[in-house]
């Protein structure tokens, strides 16, 4: 602003200038209000910008620094992590049926071609069906590596936290890999064999694999999905493959943070 004498030519700019700053004023409080300001109905624009920051997943900082070629995956709560290859994908599910706590966490693991390579869940709280001597059936296991999870020794177990590949007995050889902590039974016999392991008040029981539950079907109860093989040595070399490799990797590096189990 020119600053002038009363009746000069900068007095007679100065109500000039006011009546624009008055005008610019009641420009920008009219925008104001109709933006959402207090007592003024949101516009559009800025309804769905408030809807998509309150429904957004805030990025989670991963509990650990992948290896070359991976990218590690950790749940919103930061208890767990594992690691899987870069190009793969992580996806929330819907489970089977079956008995699961409140807020219990669902994923499927898949490639790029959407293969699914594996399916994480918690608080799984299925219970065990019985088991009559006469449906107890012979059950192999044909992988065993011991896991980490939290570093920490398990409080009570059947055994050490494991990845496993085991096949059961049926028309056909049954398998499934996944991660466990029970045994299926001391004489070699049973009729299910479970892939969970504890993972403490948070996370309740939690799988890890391919099956909760690996148990023998009968023909008319088989399809696509279901794993068979002829024998043994068949199973054997379908999961010496380099591709199978990449998964047992995959379910080896999963991590419990610890303190969560007991």
């Amino acid at each position: 602003m020119e600053h002038g004498q009363t009746g000069g030519p900068g007095g007679r700019r100065l109500p000039q200038v006011l009546a624009a700053a008055a005008l610019t004023l009641t420009l920008i409080t009219a925008c104001t209000a109709l933006d959402g300001g207090e007592g003024a109905p949101s516009s559009p624009a800025a309804t769905a910008t408030n809807t998509a920051t309150a429904t957004a997943e805030p990025a989670v900082a991963p509990l650990r620094e992948a290896r070359d070629g991976w990218k590690v995956f950790t749940d919103p709560g930061r208890l767990l992590s594992f690691e899987l290859p870069e190009e793969w994908l992580v996806q929330l599910i819907e489970p089977e049926p079956g008995v699961y706590a409140p807020d219990s966490l669902h994923y499927a693991v898949r490639t790029p071609e959407g293969v699914t390579t594996a399916e994480l869940h918690t608080g799984i709280q299925t219970p065990e069906t019985p088991c009559p001597d006469a449906e107890r059936t012979p059950y192999f296991v044909i992988g065993s590596e011991p896991l980490e999870l939290t570093g920490e020794a398990p409080v009570s177990a059947d055994l050490e936290p494991r990845f496993v590949i085991r096949l059961i007995t049926g028309f056909r050889f049954f398998a499934a890999y996944g991660i466990t902590d029970q045994v299926g039974g001391a004489d070699g016999l049973a009729c299910t064999l479970s892939n969970t392991v504890q993972g403490g008040d948070a996370l309740g029981r939690v799988s890890f694999g391919d099956l909760e539950v690996l148990a023998p079907k009968a023909p008319a109860n088989t399809g696509p999905q279901t794993v068979t093989f002829g024998t043994i040595g068949e199973a054997q070399a379908y999961y010496d493959t380099p591709d199978f490799a990449t998964i047992r990797e995959m379910l080896r590096s999963l991590r419990i943070v610890p303190g969560t189990t007991g």
